[in-house]
């Protein structure tokens, strides 16, 4: 109480207390002076002290495996020195335990990801930072270290991880040496290179749990209540189990299986919706549809255009091995068959398929198969996504509608798509990316996704605060440009908060009968942030998280 509510619910969008008992929401008032009637001498009283309460945020799309890792891992991407290397050093070696190989770190990744072009620089210029490992030993004790550039290009083993390898007192080549002693330094192509990833030790199980568990503090945080995870794994799936079973596991997990798994899923008589472990529908922990790649990414020139890039004339972007005879993602040819005979079984087994297509080209061809899919089945299409969907012809939107399809989009993306994207598709294409004003005014179900924690070349944003900027204000997390990209596209705050909200639930096999707004008688997921982002959306930049609470429990309070 004592501050706003916006609950999302058309019959009352305004109140301000709101009553929960257990994990329901009991009461939504709009007079705060009737919460007395509610309070005894147990009740909690949570003073929002001017600030707003709305339904918790609902992250559709996560990598969470990565996200959780990303959260104790090496991160070297806005590094290029050995001072950069030691402060992340430090904060990394006391997290992740004795013994333990800290590898990977892309340095300079997101330095070389050149403003304005979209390409990365792989050019090595004259001056290129070279590390070594007498510079890193002393911080790194018993951690053997084998850390990479973000082009593959160069690589870093400190003394622990040469001596694992039996290397460090060898000349291999492609070794850096001086006076004859291996600096640590190794270029591309060098035996050395398999040598060390021979020894490589995988990370503890314990270790792999402290970065959920962090990874979950990180999301509280943040006011993110759920999140639709991609697993690569039925292991990742068990870790959630087990941080439920000891309570800590503080988001709701929607869980999506890619289309590898699909088989195995089957026979194991597992199907949406239901808990991975007691088999019976759950709102807490539970299975949903397959993911599918079908075309690749805009900044590698992957995604499928019906026209070719601007920046490269002979091409179009590739297939994913979902749609393509070839066995790995990067086909030229494809094969509509492939994709349609995965999600004929899919239906058939009670899952709905949520797509990963950005070109229009690509977005096309699965708006083809999932209509044969509906005509051949009669099949239910309302729970199957379209996840991403940036560049979207105008005659497809109706296609989508008519098959009740999801868009689930990635507005953070933004930010850095932003910059490069008329190199690449030209002024006019440029116009149709990112299209959110678009999916509303015709109709379709949008939800918001962060396809956090990003690659090589980018570090992907999950906090509300830029997912909701870059979808209402059309700018970066900086505020630029001034009046937003693109601004034919901007979204109300009333309707990016429902994207992040209620869509978000209601792409679960329609749970938001039971969440996604307040009001009495739902589940109780609710963010309570520090000002009133739906009176001036041009805050929200600085909003800043007070409480997180999922299914009655408060899990992060500032």
């Amino acid at each position: 109480m004592n501050g706003d509510v916006y609950t999302v619910d058309e019959d009352q969008p305004w109140a301000r207390a709101i009553i929960i008992t257990g994990n329901t929401i009991t009461a939504v008032l709009a007079d705060e002076s009737e919460a007395e009637d509610y309070i005894g001498p147990d009740t909690r009283v949570v003073d929002l002290e001017g600030g707003l309460a709305l339904p918790g945020f609902i992250d559709t799309h996560v990598h969470f495996a990565g996200f959780a890792a990303q959260q104790h891992d090496i991160m070297l991407m806005n590094v290029d020195s050995d001072d950069g290397l030691l402060e992340e050093l430090r904060r990394v070696v006391p997290l992740v335990g004795d013994g333990e190989w800290i590898t990977g770190g892309d340095w300079s990744g997101a330095i070389q990801w050149l403003a304005g072009t979209g390409e990365l620089n792989t050019e090595r210029p004259p001056q290129r930072w070279e590390p070594d490992r007498f510079a890193i030993d002393d911080l790194t004790g018993n951690n053997p270290c084998f850390l990479n550039s973000y082009d593959r290009e160069l690589y870093l083993a400190n003394t622990a991880a040469l001596e694992a390898a039996g290397l460090a007192d060898a000349a291999l080549e492609g070794m850096q040496l001086e006076g004859g002693i291996p600096t640590g330094l190794i270029y591309r192509g060098s035996p050395a290179i398999d040598r060390i990833r021979g020894v490589i030790k995988p990370k503890s199980e314990e270790r792999i749990l402290n970065e959920y568990r962090t990874g979950l503090e990180v999301l509280a945080e943040m006011g993110i209540v759920e999140i639709h995870d991609m697993i690569r794994s039925f292991t990742q799936v068990e870790r959630f189990v087990k941080l439920q079973e000891s309570g800590e596991l503080t988001a709701r997990v929607w869980v999506r299986p890619w289309l590898d798994l699909s088989e195995e899923m089957f026979q194991r008589d597992l199907t949406m919706g239901v808990h991975p472990q007691t088999l019976e529908r759950d709102y807490f922990l539970r299975y949903g549809g397959f993911k599918s790649a079908n075309d690749g990414f805009l900044g590698s020139r992957g995604a499928m255009l019906f026209e070719p890039y601007t920046d490269r004339p002979d091409y179009k972007g590739h297939y994913q091995e979902y749609n393509s005879d070839a066995a790995q993602p990067g086909s030229l040819v494809g094969n509509p068959e492939v994709f349609y005979q995965y999600c004929k079984a899919a239906v058939e087994h009670g899952f709905s398929v949520d797509s990963h297509a950005i070109g229009d080209r690509g977005i096309s061809e699965v708006i083809d198969v999932l209509e044969r899919i509906q005509q051949d089945l009669d099949a239910d299409m309302s729970m199957f996504r379209i996840i991403h969907a940036e560049i979207v012809q105008p005659r497809e939107f109706e296609r989508m509608k008519a098959l009740n399809l999801i868009a689930e989009t990635n507005p953070s993306q933004i930010a850095d798509d932003m910059r490069w994207l008329e190199n690449r598709l030209g002024p006019e294409r440029e116009k149709l990316a990112f299209p959110f004003r678009t999916f509303i005014d015709k109709g379709i179900v949008m939800n918001f996704g962060s396809d956090v924690p990003g690659n090589a070349g980018a570090i992907f944003f999950n906090h509300p605060k830029y997912v909701l900027n870059a979808a209402v204000n059309r700018t970066n997390n900086e505020g630029e440009p001034t009046g937003g990209w693109q601004p034919h596209l901007k979204i109300t705050i009333e309707e990016a908060i429902r994207a992040f909200t209620l869509y978000g639930a209601y792409a679960c096999m329609g749970e938001d009968s039971v969440r996604g707004t307040i009001r009495p008688g739902k589940l109780a997921d609710i963010t309570v942030i520090d000002r009133n982002i739906v009176n001036n959306p041009d805050d929200l930049l600085d909003m800043e998280i007070e409480m997180t609470i999922v299914d009655g429990r408060i899990v992060f309070e500032r």
